[in-house]
């Protein structure tokens, strides 16, 4: 592993992400499991709040509920990438049948109830990832005049 992966992979755990979930007990515990493995939480239990909290905030990533009333987790993806195109968004679901429309917007699918270190292990990877190229667009960005 470079220094530059090893940097950013070091800082993942000090990552802002944004829940998005219509169960505020879910809502609640995710939060709670994700704050206790270093991350900090953003949390909001609909769409608007979503895309508002994502707007005020600098996010590392996103992570959506699949079935949520009046917006499905992929269709609040989209918008988000509309924001911003590179953010990692993970759709967390417990729904058996997730359309492939959804699985694109995304980047990555991790069903509730999977072990927390699937998950912290999906995060970690997506922020690490998205570190990297950032830090290398950053690099390779033409020198001001």
């Amino acid at each position: 592993m470079n220094a530059q992966i090893k940097v950013a992979a070091s800082k993942a755990n000090h990552a802002v992400i944004l829940y998005v979930d219509d169960d505020n007990m879910t809502l609640a515990f995710v939060a709670l499991v994700l704050k206790k493995k270093g991350f900090s939480v953003l949390t909001a239990n609909n769409w608007r709040l979503a895309l508002k909290t994502f707007r005020e905030n600098a996010i590392d990533l996103v992570m959506l509920d699949y079935e949520m009333p009046e917006m499905r987790g992929h269709e609040v993806a989209m918008l988000i990438r509309d924001l911003d195109a590179d953010v990692p968004i993970i759709l967390h679901s417990s729904s058996p049948a997730i359309p492939e429309i959804a699985k694109k917007v995304a980047d990555a699918c991790v069903p509730k109830g999977s072990a927390t270190s699937v998950l912290v292990a999906a995060i970690s990877k997506l922020i690490t990832k998205s570190r990297v190229i950032r830090i290398d667009s950053i690099r390779n960005a033409p020198p001001c005049p």
